[in-house]
């Protein structure tokens, strides 16, 4: 249906059992789908190969430094939403980077926080968009 927004993860049940489908705000849904970009690598998606990040190939190369990380991390994610999330016109995007310690079984444990910020314009309601979502690397994890 033509300008309905659906919540994911889809209710397969609901559809077996022909129910509504829960709706969500356009917001909402754009902001899925970066989730979905940047947590898919290429190739997965077997219908569009293109659909996704490199941010899973650089997952476990623990040794790159900080600005480097940075750079593909942004340039994966702007490429993507470029191509992928037409409903928003993209005016910044930034990666920023630190460090968080967890505990593990009494163990420390460091992992390194990516935040995506992103600054859009949601096209059709000229309304601004904004996201800010964060995963951990090596290996990813999403929060």
């Amino acid at each position: 249906m033509k300008g309905a927004f659906y919540k994911l993860p889809i209710d397969f049940n609901a559809i077996i059992q022909k129910k509504e489908l829960e709706k969500t705000s356009i917001e909402h849904s754009i902001a899925q789908q970066i989730i979905l970009l940047a947590t898919t690598t290429f190739g997965e998606c077997k219908f569009d190969e293109t659909f996704g990040s490199k941010i899973w190939e650089i997952d476990f190369d623990l040794l790159m430094n900080e600005n480097t990380l940075k750079e593909i991390i942004s340039k994966t994610m702007k490429q993507s939403l470029l191509y992928h999330e037409v409903r928003i016109k993209l005016n910044d995007l930034r990666v920023e980077l630190s460090e968080e310690t967890f505990f593990v079984d009494d163990m420390s444990r460091a992992k390194k926080k990516v935040d995506i910020i992103i600054d859009a314009t949601i096209k059709s309601t000229n309304r601004n968009f904004d996201f800010r979502g964060y995963f951990f690397v090596g290996p990813l994890s999403y929060k």
